[in-house]
């Protein structure tokens, strides 16, 4: 399968008679330090030209096979009915947003971006995320959610890698990183630069991929400096340092489950009604996953028995799973 990754794929157009956008009206726009978030976009993007562009672009792709389009979409106010539209109607294979990508970590979160995708676009195609170039570090982001790094990085990968659509991980993720720690003659992101330091830019996620702990810059390069440093803590979660129960070892596993699955790969998605901060849903007939979204133990009854395929810091009889902080268990049930 080859194809194309479209960034920003809702910009393509502006509005005919250049109008100028409004006033964010969110709580968080408030305080706004980039003058983009303060804006309103109406008239900037999501134009409907864009739609029947997208349409042209999927016809020419169609010609070929094996070909498919993955598009971004930005926008802090309509992206998952964005998502649907630019999915469904002949246009996109699949798009993905920044829906996941901020600091929120919850069972209602999770849950409402996926069924309002689906319920908008119930013959859609999404593409989810919980890391990319733009964005801290996911792990960084929910450490106030975690026992300890690691058992937070296998956790999300187990959430990640068992949602309906398609999965986008970024470099560094599978290894649990969070993002480095870089002082202001080190950056080199413009937006970083420009709103230091009330905005620290996007540098930390974007150092480079650390495959050797005791190379130069971790195995990355031989150039005698990199575009952006590698630092111990990143050099510390190295490939070379990564062996059995490690966090990529973990993404190795999860990965092998979704690939053997046809519930994970392909089942559709039944969200089930736990107590917070619990998440659970089945993946098509016989696939339940269970989540403790916390640093807390707690105990849950579920509405028939599972066999677990893979978990951790899980206990479980009969219809009663006990979960640790940050557990979970993927399971066949049935």
């Amino acid at each position: 399968m080859d194809g194309f990754r479209l960034d920003t794929v809702n910009f393509y157009f502006h509005d005919r008679l250049l109008r100028d956008n409004a006033a964010n009206p969110a709580d968080w726009a408030q305080e706004a330090v980039r003058p983009f978030e303060m804006q309103y976009t109406l008239f900037s993007k999501n134009q409907p030209e864009n739609l029947v562009f997208l349409k042209r672009l999927r016809a020419l792709l169609d010609e070929y096979e094996g070909r498919a389009m993955v598009g971004e979409v930005g926008d802090s106010h309509h992206s998952i009915e964005l998502m649907g539209q630019y999915t469904s109607g002949h246009k996109l294979h699949m798009a993905y947003s920044f829906e996941l990508l901020g600091p929120d970590f919850s069972p209602d979160h999770f849950r409402s971006r996926i069924e309002a995708f689906f319920e908008g676009a119930p013959e859609g195609w999404p593409c989810w995320a919980f890391s990319n170039h733009d964005v801290p570090r996911h792990v960084g982001r929910w450490l106030d959610h975690a026992a300890d790094q690691d058992a937070l990085a296998k956790q999300a990968a187990a959430l990640l890698l068992a949602f309906e659509g398609s999965i986008c991980l970024y470099q560094g993720e599978e290894l649990g990183q969070v993002d480095t720690a870089l002082a202001f003659e080190e950056l080199t992101d413009p937006e970083g630069i420009n709103f230091w330091p009330e905005k620290t830019g996007r540098d930390g996620c974007r150092t480079p991929m650390v495959w050797d702990r005791d190379a130069p810059h971790g195995g990355f390069s031989t150039a005698k400096t990199t575009w952006l440093p590698v630092k111990e803590p990143q050099r510390a979660r190295a490939v070379s340092t990564q062996g059995a129960g490690s966090v990529l070892d973990f993404y190795r596993q999860m990965l092998a489950l979704r690939r053997a699955s046809h519930d994970l790969r392909l089942g559709r998605t039944q969200f089930l009604d736990m107590p917070e901060p619990v998440l659970g849903f089945r993946r098509g007939d016989n696939t339940m996953c269970i989540y403790n979204l916390s640093a807390d133990p707690v105990t849950v009854t579920l509405p028939e028995a599972m066999t677990p395929e893979l978990s951790q810091s899980a206990e479980g009889t009969g219809a009663t799973l006990s979960l640790g902080p940050n557990g979970f268990a993927i399971g066949r049930v049935g």
